[in-house]
């Protein structure tokens, strides 16, 4: 248990806790969140669980027995193998679609941190994780019903989560180019301040 510990006063000083901080979010006393990080205590499975979504992290970076801190990142180092079999799978006509996908994305991406523009990686995560959210809802939804929407009822929830995706990617969309237009005044403006430091 000595990585657990070691990894939960990281964590507790990354967020600048004290142990009695910590203590008053997962509802114990001082003197048990001193005994997980130095005596060797156990924690038992709920506050695991607790701990790990207060922190952002899984269980398993939590406990020491990885070095991801999210299931994300398991899979974005190590699914590789899995995508390169899905991908050769393709038909050839198909291969094509999926690598301008990637490397459209990859640009977008790359750019960004490149010059380290945190507000809009935020916005490509935001605008992502909303179109595989919301269209993961309507899958199930169409799934349940043994993939025949014919109740009344449920095509109009289905409709209203379609309308719901197509106004939150909108409204995503729109922050995006906000922040290119933030973006464009700023160089605007340091090209301004660079002609009037030559003028002088």
């Amino acid at each position: 248990m000595q990585r657990f510990s070691n990894r939960l006063i990281d964590l507790r000083k990354e967020r600048g806790l004290t142990q009695e901080d910590l203590a008053k979010v997962i509802q114990k006393k001082r003197s048990t969140v001193s005994g997980y990080e130095a005596e060797g205590k156990e924690p038992d499975l709920e506050t695991v669980c607790l701990l790990a979504e207060y922190f952002g992290v899984s269980s398993d970076y939590l406990l020491g027995i990885s070095n991801y801190r999210t299931h994300t990142e398991t899979v974005f180092f190590n699914d590789n193998v899995n995508f390169k079999k899905h991908f050769e799978a393709l038909p050839p006509d198909l291969r094509p679609v999926v690598s301008q996908t990637f490397d459209s994305f990859y640009l977008l991406l790359s750019r960004d941190m490149q010059l380290s523009r945190p507000e809009r990686l935020l916005l490509y995560r935001k605008l992502f994780s909303t179109v595989q959210s919301l269209r993961a809802e309507v899958r199930k939804r169409i799934e349940a019903s043994g993939g025949q929407v014919s109740d009344a009822a449920a095509l109009s929830e289905l409709m209203s989560l379609q309308s719901e995706l197509k106004n939150n990617v909108s409204a995503v969309l729109d922050e995006l180019m906000q922040a290119d237009m933030e973006v464009a005044f700023d160089v605007k403006k340091g090209i301004g301040e660079l002609s009037n430091k030559s003028a002088m």
